[in-house]
């Protein structure tokens, strides 16, 4: 059986020595990071908090996909664009 780590957990580690000031028992999945971060912030009365996407509206879900997509579009365009720059001329 093999044990892994995994970039979505996370543990709280001392700012200098980066050593874990918890013992190694003490594990958190990176929604828990985002629920005491927005805790933080509500107790601050920051105004704002930390959302997983698939919780917004659906409007807002569909803007945001839109945006993604045109921005890849975007993406495309210039390296295509690049590409036309840089490729070798052909002779013939």
């Amino acid at each position: 059986m093999t044990t892994e780590l995994y970039p979505t957990d996370y543990v709280i580690i001392d700012s200098d020595t980066k050593k874990p000031i918890e013992g190694y028992e003490h594990i958190y999945h990176y929604t828990s990071v985002i629920d005491h971060f927005n805790e933080i912030l509500t107790d601050k009365n920051e105004g704002w908090e930390y959302v997983s996407m698939s919780e917004l509206s659906d409007e807002d879900q569909k803007k945001y996909k839109q945006t993604i997509k045109e921005m890849e579009e975007f993406r495309n365009e210039c390296v295509w664009e690049l590409w036309r720059f840089i490729r070798p001329k052909r002779h013939g």
